[in-house]
């Protein structure tokens, strides 16, 4: 494909993609940013231009969890789409507020522990299968299931049969999980076989599977505090939806 021109000024050759939308924000004037994670690329940030009409370069309008194929150009390191054909998806719009916060953690768990611009399939297909599991599973425990799968597919697959778990105050002062062999000043967390058995479960959990778990929900609660424990660790952030989560719990 050839240089073209357009308001911007020249413009470097496009680049096909293919994706799944994971996070719209307002960018500069007229503009719209799409995080996306691609088959190619991992994830992407770009910015949509829109004209009088709207975004009017292409098919479908844009909502997380949408698949999307698109075009993209870039100038000075910024990423700008061009013909686009974007299926939009309408699994938030059926879902409860509690729920749809649960959908807002899991996309913050990929941006905080995958690095932007490295494409990897397993995540790929695992932000398929979740976009699809939401739409007729319990929201919260897909999203469990689909954080723990990510830091495995990140490269932090936890040891299930040894990890030692310790318990001790977070940045904020509130209680929190860590993965560690030792942690001076904290209390160890024993761990029951049914908890590791659990554990090994939803890691190793196999989507296509159309017949029920067991989830004790004592044990569901603590691995769902465990992981985003585990991400915020990894990551060295604070995750802002576990607020949310947590305070929809004490309603």
């Amino acid at each position: 494909m050839n240089r073209r021109t357009n308001s911007y000024g020249p413009m470097q050759k496009t680049r096909a993609y293919t994706g799944i939308i994971l996070r719209l924000q307002k960018g500069r004037s007229r503009q719209l940013q799409l995080t996306i994670f691609t088959k190619e690329s991992g994830i992407l940030y770009v910015y949509a231009p829109k004209g009088k009409k709207g975004y009017n370069q292409g098919f479908g309008s844009f909502m997380a969890f949408s698949p999307i194929t698109f075009d993209a150009w870039e100038r000075d390191h910024v990423l700008f789409m061009g013909e686009y054909e974007s299926h939009r998806s309408t699994i938030l719009d059926a879902l409860t507020w509690d729920y749809y916060v649960y959908t807002q953690m899991f996309v913050e768990m990929v941006l905080a522990i995958i690095p932007a611009g490295e494409p990897d399939e397993r995540i790929y297909e695992l932000i398929g299968c979740y976009s699809r599991a939401i739409a007729s599973r319990n929201v919260r425990v897909a999203t469990i299931i689909a954080g723990w799968q990510l830091t495995a597919c990140a490269g932090y697959m936890p040891d299930t049969a040894a990890a030692q778990v310790y318990m001790g105050p977070g940045t904020d002062g509130r209680k929190t999980y860590y993965l560690s062999d030792e942690r001076e000043n904290m209390q160890p967390v024993p761990l029951p076989s049914a908890v590791r058995q659990l554990w090994q479960t939803l890691l190793t959990y196999s989507w296509q599977k159309t017949d029920t778990i067991q989830l004790p929900r004592n044990q569901l609660a603590f691995l769902e505090h465990l992981l985003y424990s585990y991400v915020e660790e990894l990551s060295g952030r604070q995750l802002k939806c576990r607020k949310l989560i947590e305070e929809g719990k004490k309603v």
